[in-house]
């Protein structure tokens, strides 16, 4: 027996709209989903200060470091590839739990690796979990989300990302005076026990169970969700969009849906090559040449970054439902354009490892107000019901592309033409963002899925 069949769960009296109850489903929902963020960062950046002790214990040139740093971006670019169709095809929240199950998993593993190969094939399902999540996450809360506060909720998981980085620099930081990186990838394991159980608890999204024709139980989680008496008027409309739709992805080749597209995968290219990733992965090498004097003091270095990066993103959090998408990116990558400047300038200048600290800190600030959080919530907005989970993975495909390409060449980048041009080309780049941001990217806060979708049908039947 199907479990979303008519059948199944028999759908519940409505709760009321706004209760508090409801609320709270809301909340624990997107917290417990954000786990799965939250994993995402601490696996990510986990490496930058386990590298330090990795690269002795394994004998590893540049490249083979390099490899290693880029060995889960490649996974997570498999991920991302497989979650569209994944999505789609068994639901979110299915999606979810079967991430958090491989989290575990494969983050003892890496653990346990006794050499480059086998940390390498622990490291790649690490990486596809990650791709996995990294699309799975802000798709799943936007779609269970109120238009009202979605942008809040979606930026929780970027705000989760942030605390996961955070944490493994702390982690780092804490192990490293015993130079324990085994156990710097294995904690990983905690928090995805926590995700495993909470998923058993979280509903599916009421839009996925619409798209495959289970409507009693779609109206019944947007009841759950808080929904009121807005809930049949919320699935009428999904319900209207999913019947206007073709299937496939030639939707997205059609005017104005066109642009949808050059804006997902613009922003995620852009979020990676601005040199985010740099700092996440190899803050403690740079404090390094900059002048920190051990391994332990950069990485403690690092830690104050990550702690930075977990403050700003309940900023961000704060006011995106406020300020707006656009405005928070353009001041974004403003802002980035001109930290990277600095940062060039201080490697050029020989400024000490105190003010490279403050700079890079200002560099992850503008990042985290805007470009971080608001281009997963925008990714999560703007395609089409029917094929977002395709067309969300098209985008996070673009972000593990790009982000593997930027791991995988950023030590030779140096060597070759040394920090400070280094980081005054990722400036560039950033302008580069600004200008993208300030011609593509529209407006979305305050509007439900479905309107964004119409004002891409619209803005086509213009062209």
């Amino acid at each position: 027996m199907n479990p979303y069949s008519s059948t199944g769960t028999e759908t519940k009296g409505p709760a009321k709209a706004g209760s508090a109850s409801s609320r709270l489903t809301v909340i624990l929902t997107a917290a417990v989903a954000a786990l799965g963020g939250a994993i995402f960062g601490y696996d990510t950046s986990v490496i930058s200060g386990a590298m330090l002790f990795l690269r002795r214990d394994f004998n590893l040139t540049d490249v083979q470091l390099e490899f290693a740093v880029g060995i889960a971006l490649a996974g997570a670019l498999v991920g991302a590839a497989l979650a569209g169709y994944s999505t789609d095809r068994w639901g979110r929240r299915v999606v979810l739990l079967m991430t958090a199950v491989g989290f575990g998993i494969f983050s003892v593993l890496s653990g346990l690796a006794v050499g480059l190969v086998s940390f390498s094939v622990a490291r790649f399902f690490v990486g596809m979990c990650i791709g996995l999540a990294s699309l799975t996450v802000p798709l799943y809360i936007s779609e269970m989300s109120p238009a009202r506060i979605r942008g809040a909720l979606v930026s929780l998981n970027q705000l989760a990302i942030g605390t996961g980085i955070g944490v493994a620099y702390f982690v780092d930081y804490a192990l490293a005076s015993s130079e324990s990186w085994r156990w710097m990838f294995a904690s990983a394991v905690f928090p995805a026990v926590v995700l495993v159980i909470g998923m058993f608890f979280l509903p599916e999204s009421p839009r996925w169970l619409a798209r495959n024709g289970f409507r009693e139980k779609a109206l019944e989680n947007f009841h759950r969700l808080g929904r009121g008496d807005e809930a049949a008027a919320e699935l009428a409309e999904v319900e209207s969009v999913l019947q206007e739709e073709q299937e496939g992805l030639g939707i997205l080749l059609r005017p104005g849906f066109r642009v949808a597209v050059l804006v997902g995968v613009g922003l995620a290219i852009f979020q990676q090559i601005t040199g985010i990733n740099t700092i996440i992965y190899y803050s403690p090498a740079i404090l390094q040449m900059s002048g920190y004097p051990s391994a332990k003091a950069a990485i403690l270095a690092a830690a104050i970054i990550g702690l930075a990066n977990i403050v700003v993103a309940m900023i961000a959090i704060a006011v995106v439902d406020h300020v707006g998408r656009r405005i928070m990116l353009l001041i974004s990558t403003a802002g980035m354009a001109v930290a990277l400047a600095l940062i060039g300038i201080a490697f050029q200048q020989h400024w000490g490892g105190t003010v490279m600290l403050y700079v890079v800190i200002a560099y992850c600030v503008a990042f985290g107000i805007g470009l971080g959080p608001v281009m997963w919530l925008l990714i999560s907005e703007i395609y089409p019901t029917k094929i977002r989970g395709k067309a969300m993975s098209l985008a996070t495909l673009s972000v593990w592309g790009s982000n593997w390409v930027v791991a995988v060449t950023f030590l030779t980048l140096l060597n070759r033409a040394g920090p400070a041009k280094t980081f005054w080309l990722y400036g560039v780049i950033s302008i580069a963002a600004f200008v993208f941001c300030y011609i593509f990217v529209p407006e979305t806060k305050g509007r439900t899925l479905e309107q964004i979708e119409h004002h891409w049908q619209h803005f086509g039947e213009k062209e």
